[in-house]
Parts: C-alpha cells; sequence; structure tokens
C-alpha cells in the first residue's frame, strides 16, 4: 500500500472519529457519569467492532476485486459520493447537546459489560461498515493487499479511533462545559464537513 493512499485514508478515518457521532456521545456520557475506566471499556469495544468491520470489508471485496476489476471504480465514485454526503450532513445538520445520561452502579462498571456495550453499540451502527466497504476501494489496490497492511489497517484504526475516544473522555472528564456548548460542536461539524468534500475530490480525482 503506498505511503500517500495511507496517510489520506488515515486522515478521513481521523475526522470521521472527531465527528460526534453514536460511540462519542455513549463514552463522554459514560465519562461524566462513571469516570475514565468504564468509558475506556466502552472504548475498546468501539474500536473492537471498527476493526471488525474493516477486517470484513477487506474480507468480502478482496475475492471479487481479482474478477470485477471495473466494480470498484463505480465504488470509487460511489464513496466520494458518500464522502460527500456526509460532508452535507455535517454542514446542515444542527448538533445536539450531550447530556449525561444512565446510572451508577457495580455492574455497569464491570469492564466487560462496558466493552459488549460498546461492541453492540457498533453492530447497531450499519453505516460503519458502509463507510470502509465504500471508502477503502477509493485508497486501497484490495486485489494487492498483504497481510503487512491489513495489520498496518488494524493498527491505525485502534490508534487513531481509540486516541480520539480517549482524548473526547479527557475533555469531557475535565471540561464538561465545552460538550455542552452547541457552538463549539457547530463549529467542529463544520470543519469536519468541509474536509470531507476535499476528501471526495481526492478520491475522484485519484
Amino acid at each position: 500500500m503506498a505511503p500517500a493512499a495511507f496517510l489520506a485514508l488515515s486522515t478521513v478515518v481521523l475526522v470521521a472519529a472527531l465527528t460526534p457521532g453514536p460511540a462519542v456521545t455513549a463514552i463522554v456520557a459514560r465519562t461524566i457519569t462513571d469516570g475514565l475506566r468504564p468509558a475506556m471499556a466502552i472504548n475498546a469495544g468501539v474500536v473492537s467492532g471498527d476493526v471488525l468491520f474493516l477486517a470484513l470489508a477487506v474480507a468480502g471485496m478482496s475475492a471479487v476485486a481479482r474478477s470485477m476489476g471495473g466494480l470498484f471504480d463505480a465504488l470509487r465514485l460511489a464513496g466520494a459520493a458518500y464522502l460527500v454526503w456526509q460532508g452535507l450532513v455535517l454542514w446542515r445538520n444542527r448538533p445536539r447537546v450531550l447530556l449525561a445520561t444512565g446510572g451508577s452502579g457495580a455492574q455497569e462498571r464491570h469492564f466487560w459489560r462496558n466493552y459488549a456495550a460498546g461492541l453492540l453499540l457498533m453492530f447497531g451502527h450499519v453505516q460503519a461498515m458502509l463507510f470502509y466497504a465504500a471508502l477503502l476501494p477509493g485508497f486501497v489496490d484490495l486485489a494487492a493487499l498483504t497481510a503487512l497492511d491489513l495489520l498496518l489497517l488494524v493498527v491505525m484504526l485502534i490508534v487513531v479511533i481509540g486516541g480520539v475516544n480517549t482524548g473526547y473522555a479527557l475533555l469531557a472528564s475535565r471540561a464538561r462545559g465545552f460538550f455542552a456548548n452547541a457552538r463549539a460542536q457547530l463549529a467542529l461539524r463544520r470543519v469536519a464537513g468541509t474536509m470531507m468534500f476535499a476528501a471526495a475530490a481526492l478520491v475522484v480525482g485519484r
């Protein structure tokens, strides 16, 4: 896998991870209610779900890539359209204020219970699977993907998504007022939306 393609894909994953969604909401809410340790268990479940979706996307599409190369030109354009749509959603939809919900207790603080909650959260987030299935052909030659390439992608997901979620949890524990500020969330969404447009342009021009 070319370093430039890896860097571009990592940037798109970073932008997607920075955009507050269901996983960030759950992690922030758990941080506010129960502290960092339970939130990190949810984070581990979320990252595991992302890695699983990446593996399924690669496994399911590598075989097709060897016999239907033209299909992936269409998927590349579909991936660009998906990025544009995501950018439009980020620009048009106003953010909802993140609120602390849920209770506390010994069972909810248990690592595996929170890990399962994060994993189940991802299983219910079908868009995540579509994100990888639509995005990968625009940056990666799946027919030539090696085991080392896959390992690098998995490590990238763990570092980027796990790191961003950890950052949100740390911010939630130290600066709770930031997440109640709708203007800050709106600015973040519009910056992320603009970067999605730029990523779509790069995919089309590749």
